[in-house]
């Protein structure tokens, strides 16, 4: 008996033991975890505890390498998907670069409903877009019987000589000749004219009619894409920044922001001009006696938008006066809208533009003929803007090479 209780006594000594140990290793590892807490918390503020720390491997080159060239393809995929719309989608941003910083006003004053005044913005602009061009229509409509009768007859009797082309000093006898020979009777001017007619002019508005519809729903797409950029402006904004500045550094941001400016400039400048110099110079079409001084004045403002453009629309106005006799109507509105031109190009244009576009002639020539072919319209604006981009480029690579020569 006293052998059992002697047993039972030292097997509660070691269980005691045992708890014991474990009580002291409970308390080690709570004061461990008490210091951890306090070092952490006297610790600086963009530190972390080593318990939530992640560690980041460092991934081998070759799985990067494959991750680029997952990332050219799935782009080269969707560039091409798009392809179609690509024109649109540049339309809505070179319009929504453009109003934005009006855009960014009203949204103040609307408290914050982005979503209604980009609906708004767009609605505003397809009306400005489709008003003149409706004019332009309806004009070229009510002209058209007129001009089906006048070919009708010029095929039958030819085109008559204007009366002041003989007196024309030195080639005006030669000048008059010539126009008889090979305008002014039937045979020359059918042969001129003998492949226009009713039903080529019909085959030809049924074209232009086809064309009309897929134009019309292109525009739709830019709308569409005019809204969703200026309602989710900003956001669309911060991610450019930051992947520019990932992948470009600083010089990233800045020539992002410098390109902006360069845009927003060109299409304000461009466009304010145009409107104005068409404006002004359609006055003075009214003023001299210009048939359908809407429709010309309208084609003048469309073709202001291209270099030198205009002049080809007010140069045919003078044409048709001179043709009808009316010689100083005709010379002084081709003095007149050549005035307004060389003003509006050489002084206003590049005032209203400033230093956000700095390019030599000969570039911003051909950036825009050239956006104008590879691009259409839309390319106007982009083409000067990638040759600004192209000289920016290489300022900055001069100046990085710089220190090192």
């Amino acid at each position: 008996m006293a052998g059992s209780c002697h047993i039972e006594m030292r097997a509660s000594s070691w269980i005691a033991a045992v708890i014991r140990g474990v009580c002291n290793a409970e308390a080690h590892v709570e004061t461990a975890f008490v210091d951890m807490n306090a070092d952490a918390k006297f610790a600086a503020p963009d530190a972390q505890p080593r318990a939530d720390a992640t560690v980041v491997l460092a991934e081998p080159e070759a799985v990067r390498s494959r991750q680029l060239w997952l990332t050219v393809v799935v782009v080269a995929l969707s560039v091409w998907m798009a392809l179609e719309f690509l024109t649109p989608i540049a339309w809505a941003a070179v319009i929504a670069i453009a109003e934005w910083p009006l855009y960014r006003r009203v949204v103040d004053r609307a408290r914050g409903r982005r979503v209604l005044t980009a609906l708004c913005f767009a609605l505003i602009t397809a009306l400005v877009i489709i008003i003149p061009l409706s004019l332009a229509a309806v004009s070229l409509a009510q002209e058209s019987q007129s001009a089906m009768e006048w070919l009708q007859q010029a095929q039958k009797t030819g085109i008559a000589m204007p009366a002041w082309l003989p007196s024309l000093p030195l080639v005006g006898a030669r000048a008059g000749t010539y126009w008889q020979q090979h305008i002014g009777n039937p045979q020359a001017a059918n042969a001129l004219l003998g492949s226009l007619s009713a039903g080529s002019v019909l085959a030809w508005t049924r074209s232009i009619g086809g064309e009309v519809a897929r134009e019309s729903a292109l525009f739709l797409i830019t709308l569409l894409a005019l809204i969703t950029l200026l309602s989710r402006g900003e956001s669309i904004a911060n991610e450019a920044r930051d992947i520019a500045r990932h992948m470009f550094g600083n010089f990233g941001g800045e020539f992002l922001e410098r390109m902006i400016d360069a845009i927003r400039a060109v299409v304000n400048g461009t466009v304010l001009v145009s409107v104005a110099e068409g404006g002004i110079i359609g006055i003075g079409y009214a003023i001299a006696g210009v048939p359908q001084p809407l429709l010309f004045a309208t084609f003048t403002i469309m073709l202001a938008l291209v270099p030198f453009g205009a002049w080809a629309a007010f140069g045919l106005a003078a044409l048709i006066l001179l043709g009808t006799g009316h010689i100083l109507a005709g010379a002084l509105l081709y003095g007149f809208s050549a005035a307004v031109m060389t003003v509006g190009d050489n002084f206003i244009q590049p005032t209203v533009i400033g230093s956000a576009v700095e390019l030599p002639f000969l570039l911003a020539m051909i950036g825009a003929f050239g956006g104008l072919a590879e691009l259409g319209l839309v390319g106007l604006f982009v083409g000067p803007v990638i040759m600004a981009a192209l000289l920016l480029v290489m300022r900055q690579w001069k100046k990085a090479r710089a220190p090192a020569a």
